[in-house]
This record gives C-alpha cells, sequence and structure tokens, in this order.
C-alpha cells in the first residue's frame, strides 16, 4: 500500500527535542503550637434536612456561594484523570504526534473482546488475556474456553492537533502567510499489529514514529484506518510555549494508568471463570466452588 505523505509545511518548521519537566519542591516550616485553650463544649452540627439545606462547617448556610453554569462551560464537561480516544469519523482526518516514549511508552497486552449476558442484560467488554506475549506461551484458561487466541493491541498517548484541518489534517496558512498557533488535546490511541507494521514504515531510516507527525483516516471503505505522514517535525515541537503546554497537559497521565486501563480489565483465573460462566463478577454470587465451572 503506498504511503501519501505531506511535507508542504515541513520548511517553516524548527525541530526540538523534548525534555521531561523538573519538578520542584517546596517546604513550609511549622508553626510553634500555641497554649491549649481550656476546653468548651462543641456546638452540635445543623442537620441537612434535604440538599438544599447542607451546612457549612460554621453550621449556616452559605448563600452567596456562585454555582452558575451555562451549556458553554468547560467544567462541567471536564473530565479529570480521563483521556479521549484518537479515532476520527469516517470520511475525515485526525492528526497526531505519539508522545514521546521517554515520558511514558505505549503499552500492549493480549485481550478478549467478550460479550456477557443475554437480552436487555447483554454486555461487552474487553478484558485482558492471561496468556502471556510470544508464540510460545502457554495457551491459558481464557483463550482455551473461548478457544480463541487473545489479539494484540497497542495503547499510546497522542498530542492530537485539533486546529487541523478535519479534512486533511493539514494546516493553511494564514493571509499574512504564517500557519495558525497550535490547538491540541492529550487522547490515547488504539493500535493493531497491522497498524503498527504500517506506522513504522512512515518516517525515514534516520527517524522513527516518535519524531514525526501523523495523519490518521478512516476510509469510507471497511478496512478501518489508515495512516501517512504530514510533517517530518513534530509541529507541536516549533515554539516553547505549545512545548511547555504539552508537557503540562501530558503529567496527570504519566503514571501509565488511564493508558493501561484501555487495554481492557485486568482478571485474575478464578474471576475469568465466573466471567464465563454467566455470572456477573463482583456480585453476590458465591463462588467457593468455582473450579466445578
Amino acid at each position: 500500500m503506498a504511503m501519501q505523505t505531506f511535507n508542504d509545511e515541513l520548511e517553516d518548521l524548527t525541530p526540538a527535542t523534548p525534555t521531561a519537566t523538573t519538578a520542584k519542591a517546596t517546604s513550609a516550616a511549622a508553626a510553634a503550637p500555641a497554649p491549649t485553650p481550656k476546653a468548651t463544649p462543641a456546638k452540635a452540627a445543623v442537620a441537612a434536612d434535604d440538599e438544599d439545606n447542607t451546612p457549612t462547617t460554621s453550621g449556616k448556610v452559605d448563600d452567596n456561594e456562585n454555582l452558575d453554569t451555562d451549556f458553554d462551560d468547560d467544567k462541567v464537561f471536564a473530565r479529570p484523570g480521563q483521556i479521549d480516544q484518537c479515532r476520527p469519523e469516517k470520511g475525515k482526518a485526525a492528526r497526531f504526534c505519539f508522545v514521546p516514549k521517554e515520558w511514558i511508552a505505549p503499552q500492549t497486552a493480549k485481550g478478549h473482546f467478550v460479550e456477557t449476558g443475554s437480552g436487555k442484560e447483554a454486555k461487552k467488554g474487553r478484558y485482558r488475556c492471561l496468556t502471556t506475549l510470544g508464540a510460545d506461551a502457554d495457551p491459558q484458561y481464557c483463550c482455551v474456553t473461548l478457544d480463541e487466541d487473545g489479539e494484540v493491541t497497542v495503547v499510546a498517548l497522542v498530542i492530537r492537533y485539533t486546529n487541523a484541518n478535519p479534512e486533511t489534517g493539514k494546516y493553511t496558512k494564514t493571509a499574512e502567510g504564517t500557519f495558525p498557533p497550535v490547538e491540541f488535546s492529550i487522547q490515547w490511541i488504539r493500535l493493531s499489529q497491522f497498524n503498527m507494521r504500517q506506522i513504522k514504515k512512515l518516517p525515514d531510516e534516520d527517524s522513527n514514529p516518535f519524531s514525526i507527525d501523523i495523519v490518521m483516516t478512516h476510509a469510507d471503505r471497511a478496512y478501518g484506518y489508515e495512516f501517512n505522514r504530514a510533517s517530518n517535525s513534530p509541529r507541536w515541537l516549533s515554539d516553547a510555549t505549545t512545548k511547555a503546554a504539552v508537557q503540562q497537559a501530558t503529567k496527570k497521565f504519566l503514571d501509565g494508568k488511564a493508558l493501561r486501563s484501555k487495554l481492557g480489565a485486568k482478571l485474575n483465573e478464578t474471576e475469568w471463570k465466573v466471567l464465563l460462566s454467566g455470572k456477573k463478577v463482583g456480585s453476590d454470587s458465591k463462588i467457593e466452588n468455582v473450579e466445578e465451572l
């Protein structure tokens, strides 16, 4: 498959090398304890009869607190600790760059997509496979029972350029002859083994997939996503302000918890047996005799 490459923006970029931010520790001197005053009976807390009469620490309702909002209020829609998936709609494009692997590497595991229950109770979920990666690994309970090998999946953090052209993934110069400032969002992407092979071919021989901008398109046909190189140098590195903003926005995801959760729920063998028996994991079902399942 021929890979389309867009390099019309390269001459305007100045590559930079990503560096991790340095956290500064702060300390405060503890004040000397004051003499303990004579104890006095504490006033009973004011009980809240309903949600409109919630007491404050002083026992009085704060009627002056401003809790106004609107449908354009970003605070209402913010999801602290959560990340959206980078996945363009059919006929659309998403431009992104992988977060530097020195900050957090892509994560991989085998998994199964399992449907449990029936009718209105039917649920589908992604679960981590018990069988380890590797051609010589012995199939474990989930693979044997489902009669299928776990599917290898890779998930990675990406810097998605939210103001790139949604049709082409390109940036267009303004009337003044300059490109607009980068607007971005930290998202995550799910890649198959085939996607990984596609992306591996995009950089030049002296480069790597973390050092380029990539355009991801969702074709109208049924073959899923395609990946093409958009630039030989990541646009987010073109100015210090954007680079610093990306580093700050990525910080809360660097422990890997949110990213690893996208590989599926991790179950031990006992939980797999309960899941595949049709019982809901974590329910009141007793599993003392799980070996019989």
